[in-house]
C-alpha cells in the first residue's frame, strides 16, 4: 500500500513489524529450546532498539494530535495505545520473570499475534485515517519527529 511521503518511514517499521511477528510465531510452533532462548533474545533486541521508539513516534506525534484535534477519533488512538501498553507488559514479564519454555512459548506467540493484529490495524486504519485529516503541517511533524 503506498503512503504519504510522511508516513512511509513508520510503515516500513511497520513490515519489519509484521516480519518479527511472523518469525516469532514460527518460533513458539516450531522452535527448538535453543531457538526459542535466541528468539526472546531478538525480541528483547527489537523491543529495546527499535519497537519502543517507534511507540513514542506514534504516541507523541500522532496520538497526542489525535488528543488534541481530532477527539470525534480519539477512540482509535485510546485503543492503539492499550495495545502499546500491554506489548510494553508483556515484554517486560519476558525480560524479567524468565518463564519456563512452555510459557515463553506461550508468550511469544501472544506477542506475535498482538503484534501483528495491532501493526495491520495501523496499517489499515490509522494511516489512512492519518492521511486523510492531518494537515501538511501536522504531517510534516509525524515525518521529523524528535524523541523527549
Amino acid at each position: 500500500m503506498q503512503r504519504c511521503e510522511q508516513l512511509q518511514d513508520l510503515s516500513r517499521e511497520h513490515h519489519h513489524s509484521l516480519k518479527m511477528a511472523k518469525d516469532l510465531a514460527n518460533l513458539a510452533k516450531k522452535g527448538s529450546d535453543d531457538e526459542v532462548r535466541q528468539g526472546v533474545k531478538k525480541l528483547t533486541d527489537y523491543y529495546d532498539n527499535e519497537l519502543e521508539k517507534h511507540f513514542q513516534h506514534e504516541e507523541q506525534v500522532i496520538f497526542s494530535l489525535f488528543f488534541k484535534h481530532y477527539r470525534e477519533y480519539m477512540q482509535i488512538a485510546t485503543l492503539l495505545l492499550k495495545e502499546h501498553g500491554a506489548m510494553r507488559a508483556l515484554i517486560h514479564r519476558i525480560k524479567t520473570q524468565q518463564p519456563e519454555l512452555e510459557e515463553l512459548k506461550k508468550e511469544l506467540a501472544d506477542f506475535a499475534l498482538m503484534l501483528k493484529d495491532h501493526t495491520r490495524m495501523e496499517e489499515r486504519t490509522l494511516f489512512p485515517l492519518v492521511e486523510s485529516i492531518f494537515t501538511k503541517e501536522q504531517l510534516e511533524a509525524v515525518l521529523h519527529f524528535e524523541p523527549f
